[in-house]
């Protein structure tokens, strides 16, 4: 086996992701630097709570650098509410 053979052999395609992660969704980027929560609806109710959080946390950074942290606390947030109110996490991004 030749090594043009071989690098031909091992070439792979990475595939595109057909649908983003849940997380990608409860926060979202609008705008320059605007963002815009989409909580499911067993937590709508709280949601100036995170709100609150989020504007503590991130008061005045929200660039795009900064957004992966946001949704990454977004998300152990509403695991947290779930886990609080007796919900399941999956049956409530549903």
């Amino acid at each position: 086996m030749t090594a043009t053979t071989l690098t031909h052999s091992m070439t792979t395609s990475v595939p595109q992701r057909q649908q983003p992660h849940y997380f990608e969704e409860i926060l979202t980027q609008s705008g320059g630097s605007q963002w815009t929560l989409s909580l499911p609806a067993p937590l709508k109710a709280h949601q100036h709570e995170l709100e609150s959080l989020l504007t503590k946390v991130f008061r005045g950074r929200c660039s795009p650098e900064n957004l992966p942290l946001a949704q990454q606390l977004s998300l152990n947030w509403c695991m947290s509410k779930c886990r609080q109110a007796g919900l399941s996490f999956d049956d409530c991004i549903r």
